[in-house]
């Protein structure tokens, strides 16, 4: 379906052209009508860090909460969303209601995040923040509590603008706005400067002292380049790398951008920066990304800019630290490695444990079983070519 319809009451303010909608649908609707999946581009770094220990443990309260109120009559309160659709829907009106039609892509739930959660994840359909695969003793012990659930009114209250529209920075500010006013989703980050982070100090600056703006920039509205974008990288790849060239792979793989990330040995992972080890980073970096320079757009192609080959190459770092190597070794080392041919063609991947030529034979991708395992390999190849 390309285009739906809600009906319900609409809630407007004489002095605004933001209207709400109020409704209700089943549970199981839920991801018909809405994308309940989606994250915007400019929310996958919060959304990532919203994966953590607090939220997940609140997540599965409420599916106990949902539980008991439904199999065992427990008092409860009605389960509620809120949602925002971009763009300009169409809105019609017939007495007292009115009806919007909306395409199902333009949606995103900026509201009650755990609940929406919870709901899918006990129906066993994909959430957005964690698993919901159920074991096959879960859905025979809990079938009837699923059915009951399925057919649950969900009360939605649905945010839209069928004169001047939705942006997706408005869909920003709503998301924040909200979880601000609603403390149920635990994450550091919903402050008036939302997209602050322990670490953000000492991205800024390497991005600065690199002059990554000569290469296109940094993005900080997601996670990884997109091939239609001209950023060379993001705030959050240069967080991983951060952490992975003083901290180690473990904690590169674990942290999250809200944490005030700490190496293995108990440190601050900034402390290390401010007595050091930013030296060697940027040394690094400046030699590998000086081909980059040279060779303009052919140079974006293939893997260099992906996050995994970032990753892998702050391990390298690591590494080579750990090794005792100087400032002038790590240098080098990212020269090596900047002159390194990353197009999806060059030979030399094949002396990578965790590349495989594809079904055609003509270009090398991931051939590893996760991306730990791939980075990880990669990494142990980088380190050998440079330790020759």
């Amino acid at each position: 379906m390309s285009e739906l319809n809600l009906t319900g009451c609409v809630i407007a303010n004489s002095n605004k052209t933001i209207k709400s909608l109020v409704t209700y649908i089943p549970a199981i609707e839920l991801e018909n009508y809405f994308f309940v999946n989606r994250i915007p581009s400019q929310l996958e770094v919060f959304f990532d860090a919203a994966k953590n220990k607090t939220n997940l443990k609140r997540v599965n309260d409420i599916q106990v909460d949902l539980e008991k109120e439904l199999s065992q009559g427990a008092i409860g309160t009605p389960i509620s969303l809120t949602m925002v659709l971009g763009g300009k829907p169409n809105l019609s009106r017939t007495g007292n209601t009115a009806t919007i039609t909306y395409d199902r892509a333009s949606s995103f739930v900026v509201g009650e995040i755990l609940i929406l959660t919870a709901v899918l994840k006990s129906l066993g359909i994909k959430t957005p923040l964690f698993s919901s695969r159920l074991s096959t003793s879960e859905i025979k012990k809990k079938s009837v509590f699923r059915q009951m659930l399925a057919v649950q009114s969900v009360v939605l209250t649905v945010i839209f603008d069928d004169e001047s529209g939705i942006d997706e920075e408005q869909v920003k500010e709503l998301f924040f706005k909200f979880n601000r006013q609603h403390s149920g989703m635990h994450l550091s980050q919903f402050s008036e400067a939302n997209d602050t982070f322990p670490l953000k100090s000492y991205v800024l600056k390497l991005a600065d002292d690199l002059g990554l703006d000569r290469f296109g920039g940094v993005s900080d509205k997601s996670k990884h380049v997109k091939m239609s974008e001209s950023y060379v990288t993001t705030e959050y790849i240069l967080f991983k790398f951060l952490v992975g060239a003083v901290a180690g792979a473990h904690v590169q793989e674990i942290c999250k951008m809200s944490d005030d990330v700490m190496t293995p040995l108990g440190k601050k992972v900034s402390e290390c920066l401010s007595n050091g080890n930013i030296e060697y980073i940027k040394a690094f970096l400046n030699s590998w990304l000086t081909s980059l320079e040279h060779g303009g757009k052919a140079e974006r192609a293939g893997f260099r800019l992906s996050a995994q080959i970032w990753q892998a190459l702050a391990l390298v770092i690591h590494r080579l630290i750990s090794d005792g190597a100087s400032v002038q070794d790590v240098s080098h080392a990212g020269l090596v490695l900047g002159h390194l041919d990353y197009t999806k063609k060059a030979a030399h991947w094949s002396d990578c444990e965790v590349m495989a030529l594809d079904s055609n034979g003509r270009l090398y991708k991931n051939a590893a079983n996760s991306t730990r395992e791939f980075r990880n390999g990669l990494a142990n190849y980088f380190y050998r070519i440079v330790s020759k």
